[in-house]
């Protein structure tokens, strides 16, 4: 069954663009070889890049390299390549899903994840943007690397032939964003999470979904809080071993 690890909420107003095959045109011409990256170009086998100019292709490398270090440090390795694509405008084949006012996601049928391009990523207001502080490129690097980890994840995971739980799979995204992005940023979205006095989830039988769909920003932080504590990367590869049980909720 297709599922699509869906992130990055886009209120900001879409400009018209060409269609799909228009920018696979354009890209090409502007990046040539680079369009349909060898292995090379990120330094990995385990990686292709398709992206319009070369700033989103070296935004890609930069995001999967993050993921790939991460998920290698919780013992977690691709067993395929991933296929980050990175356009103004997603495939037409998405539309059914609602993808349009998406800034990303991941298709576990294609393991290709799709990306705006930083020029539409920028064009987000600050209190719009994933997590309600202002778009830049480390930003959208490392919502590149996020969807990455749900790749790695969705492979690594044990549980049979079924896919990890989505909860799990957020946690250990976003475990991994806020792991290795800069430690400027991560600082001011924990900042701002605590002006309340908010904390981390306090156990593993907090991580939910309803949680992720109602404030996906406290989602984020506080599977980032709970990683960091002593508990928190045992935690992390349990659920990639499929011996954390699922919330359910």
């Amino acid at each position: 069954m297709r599922t699509l690890a869906l992130a990055l909420l886009l209120a900001a107003p879409a400009a018209a663009a060409p269609s799909w095959e228009a920018q696979v045109s354009q890209a090409r011409g502007a990046l040539g070889s680079a369009f349909a990256a060898s292995a090379q170009d990120c330094g990995s086998p385990w990686v292709s890049v398709s992206a319009q100019t070369p700033e989103d292709a070296a935004l890609a490398c930069q995001g999967f390299k993050r993921a790939l270090r991460f998920m290698a440090e919780q013992g977690a390795a691709p067993k395929t390549p991933v296929n980050i694509v990175i356009a103004d405008r997603f495939p037409e084949r998405y539309a059914k899903y609602g993808v349009d006012n998406m800034h990303g996601f991941y298709d576990t049928d294609t393991r290709e994840v799709h990306m705006k391009s930083y020029r539409r990523f920028a064009q987000t207001p600050p209190e719009s943007t994933p997590l309600g502080v202002a778009p830049s490129r480390e930003l959208l690097v490392s919502y590149i690397a996020h969807e990455v980890g749900h790749h790695i994840s969705v492979q690594a995971y044990a549980g049979a032939a079924k896919l990890i739980p989505h909860a799990h799979g957020e946690f250990i995204s976003y475990s991994l964003q806020l792991a290795t992005m800069e430690e400027s940023l991560r600082e001011e979205l924990v900042r701002l999470y605590r002006m309340d006095g908010r904390g981390g989830f306090g156990s593993t039988d907090q991580i939910n979904m309803t949680i992720h769909d109602m404030d996906p920003q406290a989602f984020a932080v506080k599977s980032y809080l709970f990683f960091t504590a002593p508990e928190g990367k045992a935690a992390l590869r349990g659920m990639l071993a499929g011996t954390v049980p699922d919330a359910g909720l």
